[in-house]
């Protein structure tokens, strides 16, 4: 039995407040999604009987606690409350961020700057933060498992998401961070993939032993560095693959359907259990 205990987060960052156009052209109506949406999926996931802990907003907190009470799983639920998504000590990047998306020579060369994760310096953050709240988790000592995971709060979108077992069980390997991809890296330029939106690993999911977890967050740092030395930002997406480039060894990559070609991709509490 490998039990796994996932971490998620959700703030408000006003995505059912968005602008209809950004840079003369319209925003895809899937970036639009109210919180009420998030909850709804939320509301799925949480039927999922693993420890799981939820970093949130105060206003939050309450209804995230009563959805988990609602299927008898309060006890294995953790929530953190805080001030907002940003630690004091890591502001210094929305300045980074905001500084390059603002710039010609860099959402000039993007193929559709009107996506999210080109103009929304709150939504690029929340991303980038993901290996920062589990490596929190796990130093506060919320985390009783070895392997952890962190899972999009608004990971389940459908109740074929969900095993009947109702419980994520997996032997994965704890020797490595595992990664969920579309498709083979196939070693263009980083540049090409966040330029293009050329997406090859998935941002919802990874799974490490809690031992990995830090050095995850140390290699998301390194790769937003090497990202805006170059000029660039990028979502969970593209971080994840800088962060195997860096250090493939590092890594175990397991491919999942793509959602560009009409598949659903949010297979893992089924494709990858023992406990279907």
């Amino acid at each position: 039995m490998s039990d796994i205990t996932i971490v998620t987060a959700f703030f408000d960052l006003g995505r059912g407040s968005l602008p209809t156009e950004v840079r003369g052209r319209v925003l895809p109506h899937h970036q639009h999604r109210t919180t009420d949406t998030y909850f709804e999926f939320f509301r799925k996931q949480a039927k999922i009987q693993n420890d799981m802990v939820v970093y949130t907003t105060e206003d939050c907190a309450e209804k995230i606690h009563n959805i988990r009470k609602e299927f008898g799983l309060e006890n294995r639920t953790k929530i953190v409350v805080m001030p907002s998504y940003l630690p004091d000590e890591l502001k210094e990047y929305k300045g980074l961020i905001e500084k390059i998306q603002a710039s010609p020579e860099y959402y000039g060369k993007v193929t559709n700057p009107q996506l999210i994760e080109y103009w929304h310096a709150d939504y690029v953050l929340v991303n980038i933060f993901k290996a920062f709240y589990v490596t929190h988790a796990i130093n506060s000592g919320l985390v009783k498992t070895d392997l952890t995971a962190w899972i999009d709060f608004g990971y389940c979108r459908s109740d074929a998401n969900i095993p009947n077992s109702k419980v994520w069980d997996y032997d994965f390997d704890e020797s490595k961070i595992h990664l969920f991809n579309y498709k083979p890296y196939d070693n263009k330029p980083i540049d090409h993939a966040v330029l293009n939106n050329d997406v090859y690993i998935l941002g919802a999911k990874v799974v490490a032993h809690k031992n990995l977890w830090q050095k995850m967050s140390d290699l998301m740092t390194q790769s937003f560095i090497d990202l805006q030395e170059k000029g660039l930002v990028d979502d969970d997406q593209g971080l994840w693959l800088q962060s195997y480039i860096n250090e493939p060894e590092v890594f175990e990559l397991h491919q999942i359907p793509d959602h560009q070609y009409g598949h659903d991709p949010f297979v893992l509490f089924n494709k990858f259990n023992n406990k279907i």
